[in-house]
């Protein structure tokens, strides 16, 4: 065989191996493809199978435990989680909740005012506490069970709302008490001041 003859034989090996590969490429490809194809066909070949065996019947099951994990979603939605219950926050609202009562009810017994200012004092004082009900009457309904469908970051969020609002009534409750307080004093002092001045100048 001369030297142009093997050359060319080479040549034709090599394009006959090229496009042998390329094929065998592209076949498997296309087998690839099939395989899940089938694949496809046998699960609903399945289903049908079922279907003719069991009747209608396998479809109302897989209907009803689709339904039952709804329904396990929204259950679950009504119970409140220990994460929630025990957040520091409700802990802090209650403890506001108390001291508010504790500093509005003890100016009952502050002494030196009218009955004027009695009457504002308690108008303040049921105001506030009208606002504190309100925000303990939510805050009961979030941490206790059955009473709202919520995830337990919607609770922690209207949570999050209480604690600002009572922290606000807190703050109030502990500024106005010690003003009324002050006053009171101012207020004996006062008048301590002009018995003495009536007792120097001798004004009876």
């Amino acid at each position: 065989m001369t030297v142009a003859a093997s050359a060319l034989a080479t040549t034709v090996r090599a394009q006959t191996f090229a496009e042998w590969f390329q094929q065998k490429k592209t076949q498997k490809k296309y087998l690839l493809q099939q395989i899940a194809a089938l694949q496809v066909y046998a699960s609903y070949y399945k289903a049908g199978n079922n279907i003719a065996r069991n009747g209608l019947g396998s479809i109302t099951g897989y209907l009803k435990s689709e339904n039952n994990l709804h329904t396990t979603y929204y259950n679950n939605l009504q119970n409140v989680s220990l994460i929630v219950k025990n957040n520091k926050q409700v802990k802090d609202i209650l403890q506001w909740q108390r001291d508010i009562l504790n500093r509005m009810n003890t100016l009952d017994k502050t002494a030196n005012l009218n009955d004027g200012e009695r009457k504002y004092i308690l108008q303040v004082r049921t105001a506030l506490f009208k606002d504190c009900d309100q925000q303990i009457t939510e805050l009961q309904n979030v941490v206790t069970d059955t009473k709202l469908k919520m995830s337990d970051e919607e609770r922690l969020k209207n949570i999050g709302a209480i604690h600002t609002s009572m922290q606000n009534n807190y703050r109030f409750a502990s500024s106005f008490s010690d003003q009324v307080k002050v006053y009171a004093i101012q207020r004996v002092q006062e008048k301590s001041n002009v018995f003495t001045q009536k007792k120097i100048y001798g004004i009876q």
